[in-house]
């Protein structure tokens, strides 16, 4: 969750994430008004098909049935767990629920519901006994209503205007720039070269890895998270642990820490390239750090930092492997498929 942080929201996080991920709440008022119609819509299972639970739930009118045992069940332990605003905080203690894209467990299920809610409305409700003319009409007008209110209840696709992407990557256009100056500024000093690493200000750094593979990232998306909401103090920033907390506070929170710290946090990390905006104050002092420009687009300044113990990043070779053992292997079960 990107924007979001369970250390600075502690028990409101759960609703800001619901605020956020539901458009406004729109959604969740769907998902309980949709519960709501499971629970008490009046099948029209007889008193002898109920009799016979398999035969019910295997019937046509049925489906109601088989609705509640899946949604009543898994929405009462929603709430219990993750719509329970102590859940997360008490999930925190024990590892990190940011570096968890366990949101999909609770939005997927919001998804289905409201979507099954949806089709028995229409399928259903929307259906009566008289001419098929007259049925259709009022199921493309119910559909049709759904249709209108979710869209109501969502943002606009062009809600900002219609922005004609400068690039097929739909990426801003100084990504490409960048990576190609990259890459031919590494392939110029050494022809192995074909993975630098580089240091990103915030929001390059998060989408440069959906760019350019070829580029490796100095530190990784949760580090950057905790860097830019305030869990970085000068002296986790200064421990030997995690060097690229030093590219952090220089990159992200513009501290100007000693000079040899920050080297030896470029070095540590196997880091070659810091980029920065040009208009960033903290640029002169990455340059009297030893760095030197490798090229600048319109708003960006690439730097180069000359690793004295440079060797260049090569991806594993399974090649060997593969050739040995050709057919898939399941190491769950130790056995080829």
């Amino acid at each position: 969750m990107q924007s979001l942080h369970i250390a600075d929201a502690g028990f409101g996080y759960i609703f800001k994430c619901i605020g956020l991920y539901y458009e406004g709440n729109i959604y969740f008022a769907l998902y309980l008004a949709s519960l709501i119609l499971l629970s008490v819509d009046l099948s029209r299972v007889t008193g002898a098909e109920r009799a016979g639970r398999w035969k019910a739930l295997l019937s046509a009118d049925g489906m109601t049935e088989r609705m509640r045992r899946i949604f009543l069940p898994q929405f009462v332990m929603m709430i219990l767990t993750v719509y329970n605003p102590v859940f997360p905080v008490i999930l925190n203690s024990f590892f990190d629920v940011n570096k968890e894209y366990y949101r999909f467990l609770w939005m997927a299920p919001v998804i289905i519901c409201i979507s099954a809610a949806a089709v028995r409305i229409v399928t259903e409700y929307a259906a009566d006994k008289t001419s098929s003319r007259i049925r259709h009409i009022r199921q493309a007008f119910c559909a049709a209503f759904i249709i209108c209110l979710l869209m109501a209840g969502g943002t606009w696709l062009y809600a900002d205007g219609y922005i004609v992407s400068p690039n097929i990557y739909h990426m801003p256009t100084e990504i490409p720039e960048i990576a190609e100056i990259i890459h031919e500024d590494a392939l110029k000093n050494d022809p192995a070269d074909e993975y630098p690493r580089a240091m990103f200000e915030y929001d390059y750094n998060m989408l440069i890895r959906q760019y350019d593979a070829g580029i490796m990232l100095a530190c990784d998306r949760e580090a950057y998270l905790n860097a830019v909401t305030g869990a970085l103090d000068y002296d986790t920033i200064m421990e030997d642990a995690d060097y690229y907390n030093r590219l952090l506070a220089v990159v992200a929170l513009g501290i100007e820490i000693p000079e040899d710290a920050f080297t030896e946090g470029l070095e540590e990390t196997g880091t070659e390239y810091v980029v920065v905006s040009t208009a960033n104050g903290i640029l002169p002092y990455i340059r009297k750090c030893g760095l030197t420009v490798a090229g600048e687009t319109a708003n960006h300044t690439i730097l180069r930092y000359e690793l004295p113990d440079y060797e260049p990043f090569e991806l594993p070779d399974y090649s060997e492997v593969w050739r040995l053992s050709p057919q898939p292997y399941d190491f769950l079960m130790h056995s080829k498929i």
